[in-house]
């Protein structure tokens, strides 16, 4: 995932994709994409639930919680154009290539020049859309990096299963243990069980991914490390 320096427009930004969804039911589906175009903040995104969001107070308690982060950057308001849709039809995202790295949140350079800045996943996405099964893939990764010998992997995490029952999940590293033997390790010891995993991190304030991006996750635990073993 990327690392967002809260302390700038793109943190602010997706800060703010993040915060509106805090205001929504855990529960529900939604995407919320934040686009800072200078003059303007345009909020798009869809969700499940059909209690619509007041803007404004959300707005006004942003910029209370962090007027600290705001005031350094000389942000003063906020003029917001919404465009959220809301009781849309929203599946769960429970399959896509996960890019997982052992630093879990990886610093990239910014584009030399923009004119408009958008909120990016995993930021103002819910658990449901994506951002869990993404978790997830860290989790796994978390425990194996040391015995692939990478310090990243590209995993294509799937609830589709093969003829043998057993989910049609890839891997691809430079890992000196072949593709076949790493998916092997991962479908023994881990169960891919994301209700079950939701629960190990029901208690997690999504905000932490951006204001404390280096401090222990509960999708960074080794609990399973145990298990963890290759012949």
């Amino acid at each position: 995932m990327r690392k967002i320096n809260k302390n700038s427009r793109r943190g602010v930004i997706n800060l703010f994709a993040d915060f509106i969804l805090t205001k929504i039911d855990r529960k529900e589906n939604s995407i919320i994409q934040v686009t800072d175009c200078g003059p303007f903040v345009v909020i798009n995104g869809q969700t499940t639930t059909d209690k619509p969001l007041d803007i404004p107070k959300i707005t006004s308690d942003f910029f209370e919680w962090f007027s600290d982060i705001l005031n350094e950057l000389d942000i003063k308001s906020f003029n917001t154009i919404d465009l959220i849709k809301y009781d849309e039809d929203i599946n769960n995202i429970e399959k896509g290539w996960v890019n997982v790295n052992k630093s879990i949140f990886v610093e990239e350079p910014e584009n030399i020049h923009q004119l408009a800045i958008t909120s990016e996943f995993p930021y103002g996405y819910s658990i449901n859309c994506g951002r869990l099964m993404t978790y997830y893939s860290h989790y796994i990764f978390n425990h194996m990096y040391s015995l692939l010998g990478v310090d990243e992997v590209d995993f294509y995490f799937t609830k589709e299963e093969d003829e043998n029952e057993d989910f049609k999940i890839k891997v691809v590293s430079n890992s000196k243990i072949n593709s076949k033997s790493i998916k092997s390790l991962i479908l023994d010891v881990f169960s891919l069980d994301l209700r079950e995993f939701n629960e190990k991190i029901k208690d997690y304030d999504i905000l932490q991914d951006i204001l404390f991006p280096d401090q222990e996750k509960p999708y960074t635990k080794q609990d399973m490390l145990e298990h963890v073993i290759l012949f």
